[in-house]
């Protein structure tokens, strides 16, 4: 069987003809021989005493059949996304979270409504998550887990999708890993944008310091490029003999400090992408910590409140900040190409 369309639970990389590739025996899940090794187990393991399957996370693959909902089921409402059936009058998927007001206005299921049936394999406008032509939803939000399934200590799947609001499938994967595996994935999100993308995530404190830093390394080394004395100091090294230098100890003793200071900026840009660096490898671990420390305040908060208002409160308080992503982001291009513009100038009037 060929496993080429799916992803190796374990380092989710897509899988490819020539690799070693060994199957669950009990749940049909595909990994990669080394993968398997290493992890000692089946990814899915935990979940085997609940009949889990591999296939039920690919329900529309060829050889799977897709039972439609009983015509007379009137007291149920079928997710068109995840395809789990809900109590009438759910607004939100117990599985994946699903937004289903729409589906409550209107019921295919009912007969005598005046209208056809919306096929299973046609869009759904105003929903999150969309359709492709061949009837299969685009994606799983919650990446084959259950809503109900803990990606942290007192914090499910579905309260941590309700609360990162945008991109809930990677960040499914990346918590179920860092749960389950202690391993999280390098954000490259992150990596480029740095702080913006901290505060894209509301994550303020850590998103400030971040563009501050990366926004002051960028002004003070300008800032030096532009001084006579760094124009100086790079003259000065240039013209610097190994004889002169030899021949003379105190001469040599003040190059040092001109050389110092003639290489600051690149000292100071070099800072600018360890930080990069260092965003990117410690993002999505930082964002999962305050995820679940958000989270778990805010049920504390909701306690005795209705699963509504929870929902509603972790969309509110979760999600993301765009407008102060989007500020921080122009201001600092902004300044950036300032900074460019004074090096230039400078470097056409000397």
């Amino acid at each position: 069987m060929e496993f080429t369309q799916y992803n190796c639970p374990v380092c989710d990389k897509k899988f490819e003809s020539a690799d070693d590739i060994v199957v669950c025996p009990e749940c049909g899940t595909p990994h990669h021989r080394d993968c398997y090794d290493e992890l000692g187990h089946c990814f899915y393991e935990d979940r085997h005493k609940e009949g889990f399957s591999f296939d039920s996370l690919h329900p529309g693959q060829p050889g799977d059949e897709q039972k439609e909902p009983a015509f007379e089921d009137f007291e149920t409402i079928l997710c068109p996304v995840c395809f789990h059936k809900n109590p009438r009058g759910t607004d939100v998927c117990q599985r994946c979270g699903t937004d289903l007001r729409a589906e409550n206005a209107y019921n295919p299921q009912q007969p005598g409504n005046g209208q056809n049936p919306r096929q299973e394999g046609s869009p759904y406008q105003g929903m999150p998550f969309g359709f492709g032509a061949s009837g299969m939803p685009q994606f799983d939000p919650l990446a084959g887990m259950d809503s109900k399934e803990e990606v942290g200590d007192n914090v499910t799947a579905g309260e941590a999708a309700k609360f990162t609001g945008k991109n809930t499938q990677y960040f499914s994967m990346v918590f179920q890993k860092l749960r389950k595996l202690g391993k999280g994935k390098f954000g490259f999100a992150a990596f480029i944008f740095s702080g913006v993308y901290f505060l894209y995530r509301k994550m303020y404190g850590i998103g400030i310091a971040f563009s501050l830093i990366v926004i002051a390394t960028n002004v003070l080394s300008t800032f030096i490029i532009m001084t006579p004395e760094w124009s100086s100091a790079v003259r000065e090294l240039a013209a610097a003999s190994p004889d002169n230098i030899a021949g003379d100890p105190l001469y040599a003793y003040s190059l040092l400090g001109k050389m110092g200071y003639a290489y600051l900026p690149i000292i100071l840009n070099g800072v600018r992408y360890v930080l990069m660096l260092i965003s990117g490898l410690t993002a999505n671990r930082i964002y999962y910590n305050h995820s679940m420390k958000r989270i778990r305040r805010i049920k504390d908060e909701y306690r005795g409140k209705t699963a509504d208002e929870l929902n509603k409160a972790l969309e509110e308080k979760g999600g993301v900040n765009l407008p102060l992503a989007l500020s921080f982001g122009i201001t600092t291009v902004a300044i950036s190409y300032i900074c460019n513009f004074f090096i230039m100038s400078s470097s056409i009037t000397a």
